[in-house]
């Protein structure tokens, strides 16, 4: 399999280096750096700094003496790789703004004046750069020993370096947009970096802005020619319209075209290749007269240094208990055999309310009919494929339903509330309702929280214990080729959210009881820019065939009680788990725990001490730190994509180890790709903390792979495990939520709260 990883192994000789130590303090990291920034490295480890000359013939700083061979000090040999490569580059005028990791824009190439048509002339301060990122990472892949190696990535950086004063003397209106300004940092070589001050909430007569949710320590009127607006893909867009007017949209046509050239696999390899043959071309030295070179992407089993990738293999998913129906394929399983629940699903007769506006009663009635009964087969794709649709109903096998409207006089908060009301009462009077569908309009996100109907209409059904499901006329009135897909998702989710298990997936029966812990939490802001007031803490619970089992959430507290109220909220959670599995001592146990965050070391300790309370069992801890952000990109140099898109993206279920603690996992393939603009989707970095005693990282890479193909959201697999994607619905559904005044967050403390309510 000809796989390539974005890292590049440097060579170097080895050799013995001096330099000199202090004991460590921030004043005297600060002198040494404002002393000796360009001839010295400056590090700090553990409680030492630790300089070493760059250059020969420098004098004695004052520490003590020490030695270091390169080779047992790796980390040291990175630290002087990057400090090189940056000297290269500044002195190559490189729009370099961040030191580490080392990003630079290639600031004269503006992609934007390529785009213009002929005759347009253009507009100074709109542009859009290609951005690199370098950082230097210790790997080592199990099979060849430890070595230092140079990660690079590519992106694009969208630039509005026109001033506010100039935008509104040219027509573009700036109320209601947040704006900021550049600010220079500590190091003298790096340009400024922009910071958001505020959202602009009106102008003086003498032209001075008056911002609000403004960053603290900031004042509220600013000078409008020293702020710019933020530099974000859409605000360019908007300045190219109002700016470029006519030409706008062929502009923008131009420049969606040239960025695909940056976002899609294969290109997107080929330029890194050819940045890193620049690189190949430099004069680099650890220290003077120590050199070092770059050498070729690694690639598996090719060189002394090389990489190896595994497959996973497809999940299998399970229709039934004891595990004899299954398949490879989610939905093609629920067609051939039903829901894993289709035995013991209750009620057998949903009883489901409708919330719909007055006057799109018939176009509500038409969207209903395809969704609880199906549409007949349509075509898609390029090959006359069909695909029928069969309805919530008979794809998962609920024998009926009953159903009611309650109508909104028009699309007002109002309206809508009265609504609610009525079927509230109706369901505490006669037959409770299972389930709301609510009709609402894509305008509805803009509103507020409160003025927001389907906020609204979340919050007072959940609270009544009533799941939600809404749905848009723009999106599925169209025709049935172009809905079906959105049909098959909103069923599956609204089964789950009812209560029902569409699928579970075949796991080998470990030795141990085996419970997967996604730990998420959730900010809660009162505006954008405002200091962070609360924290609310997430906890998802599921067996290792992916069974959901409980989750609990704590209630909104000050950041700085957060982390007892976690502890106290995993503390429950845990003592839970351990009665309804029947856990009895001496009992050998797992517990495998998904953040989306580091672990910290009193976080760990935490885990442990919740443990020892409750009882002698042989308990065995894996702390996995599952992040979407890091320096890494896997590439299939054999893969030719699909109809456009997915070329060089390596197959979904792929993974490698690149030291003892960290793999990558690919969780989007080629065919989960849903257009050619999407790129190369990056692998999941998978951390395992120092502290676990659980450590078979290939188990725990193909768990996360597993997991992350088991969303009851959608029939496309997430991009994250459903441990921690679970969590980071909860986290936003309750943000949009807290907003809402008529939202009580015990509700989800009962029985809706086993259900999957967030999807």
């Amino acid at each position: 399999m000809p796989n390539i990883l974005n890292v590049a192994p440097i060579f170097f000789e080895n050799c013995i280096i001096e330099g000199e130590y202090f004991p460590y303090s921030d004043e005297k990291k600060e002198e040494l750096l404002n002393h000796y920034r360009n001839s010295h490295l400056i590090k700090r480890e553990g409680d030492k700094l630790i300089a070493i000359s760059t250059k020969s013939g420098q004098s004695r700083l004052g520490g003590i003496v020490q030695s270091f061979e390169l080779k047992d000090n790796l980390s040291l040999v990175r630290s002087l790789a990057i400090k090189s490569l940056f000297k290269e580059l500044y002195f190559r005028d490189c729009w370099i703004y961040s030191s580490k990791p080392l990003i630079y824009l290639k600031n004269k190439q503006n992609l934007l004046n390529d785009c213009l048509p002929e005759g347009v002339r253009p507009i100074k301060g709109l542009a859009v750069f290609p951005k690199y990122e370098i950082d230097f990472r210790i790997i080592d892949t199990m099979s060849t020993g430890p070595f230092v190696g140079l990660s690079l990535n590519l992106s694009l950086a969208p630039r509005i370096s026109i001033n506010c004063y100039e935008l509104m003397r040219n027509g573009v209106p700036i109320l209601g947009y947040y704006v900021g300004k550049a600010y220079g940092g500590r190091n003298p070589d790096l340009k400024p970096r922009f910071t958001t001050l505020g959202k602009v909430k009106s102008v003086n007569e003498d032209g001075m802005l008056v911002l609000d949710d403004v960053k603290s320590s900031e004042d509220e009127l600013v000078d409008p020619t020293i702020v710019f607006l933020e530099p974000r893909e859409d605000l360019l867009e908007y300045c190219i319209r109002h700016l470029y007017k006519t030409k706008a949209n062929e502009i923008l046509s131009n420049l969606d075209r040239q960025l695909l050239q940056y976002h899609t696999g294969n290109n997107k390899y080929n330029k890194l290749n050819k940045a890193l043959k620049t690189y190949q071309q430099f004069n680099l030295s650890l220290v003077e007269g120590i050199m070092f070179s770059l050498g070729d992407f690694l690639m598996d089993n090719n060189g002394k240094y090389h990489i190896k990738v595994f497959n996973a293999g497809k999940p299998v998913f399970v229709y039934g208990h004891g595990g004899t129906k299954t398949n490879t394929y989610n939905d093609i399983g629920l067609q051939n055999y039903g829901p894993y629940s289709r035995e013991d699903f209750t009620p057998s007769k949903p009883n489901i309310c409708i919330i719909a506006q007055k006057n799109k009663r018939g176009q509500v009635e038409q969207v209903i009919q395809k969704f609880i009964n199906g549409i007949p087969p349509a075509a898609f794709g390029k090959q006359g494929k069909t695909f029928e649709f069969t309805g919530l109903k008979n794809k998962f096998r609920i024998q009926d339903f009953s159903y009611e409207f309650f109508e909104a006089e028009n699309s007002t908060i109002e309206a809508y509330n009265k609504a609610i009301s009525a079927a509230l009462k109706k369901s505490g009077d006669t037959k409770p309702f299972n389930l709301a569908l609510v009709q609402i309009d894509n305008n509805f996100r803009d509103r507020k929280p409160n003025e927001n109907p389907y906020l609204v209409a979340k919050a007072r059904f959940i609270g009544q214990q009533i799941s939600v499901q809404e749905f848009t006329l723009e999106s599925l009135s169209l025709p049935d080729s172009r809905i079906m897909w959105s049909l098959n998702n909103m069923a599956l989710a609204t089964y789950a959210k009812m209560g029902g298990v569409p699928w579970l997936l075949t796991a080998d029966a470990p030795m141990a009881h085996e419970i997967v812990f996604g730990i998420g939490s959730a900010m809660i802001y009162t505006s954008r820019l405002a200091a962070k007031q609360r924290m609310v803490g997430i906890t998802t619970v599921f067996k290792g065939d992916g069974r959901y089992f409980i989750n609990n959430i704590s209630s909104a507290v000050l950041m700085e009680d957060y982390f007892e109220t976690l502890l106290e909220n995993l503390r429950n959670t845990i003592e839970r788990v351990k009665i309804d599995f029947n856990w009895r001592p001496k009992d050998s146990v797992r517990l495998v725990f998904h953040a989306f965050k580091t672990f910290a070391d009193n976080e760990v300790n935490a885990v442990k001490k919740v443990m020892s309370e409750l009882g002698e069992f042989n308990v065995e801890f894996a702390f996995v730190h599952v992040a979407q952000n890091h320096p890494y990109m896997l590439f299939d140099y054999s893969q030719k994509g699909f109809f456009g898109k997915g070329a060089f993206v390596p197959e979904r279920g792929r993974y490698l180890q690149l030291t003892e603690h960290i793999s990558l996992v690919m969780l989007t393939g080629p065919t989960e790709l849903k257009k050619a603009s999407d790129g190369n989707p990056r692998p999941i970095q998978l951390v395992l903390h120092r502290d676990s005693t659980f450590r078979d990282m290939p188990y725990l890479s193909k768990q996360v792979i597993k997991f992350g193909a088991h969303s009851w959201r959608s029939f496309a697999p997430a991009p994250m495990p459903v441990s921690v994607y679970y969590s980071q619905l909860m986290a936003q559904m309750l943000s949009q939520l807290t907003g809402v005044s008529s939202w009580n967050p015990d509700a989800i403390y009962n029985k809706i709260g086993t259900t999957r309510w967030f999807l």
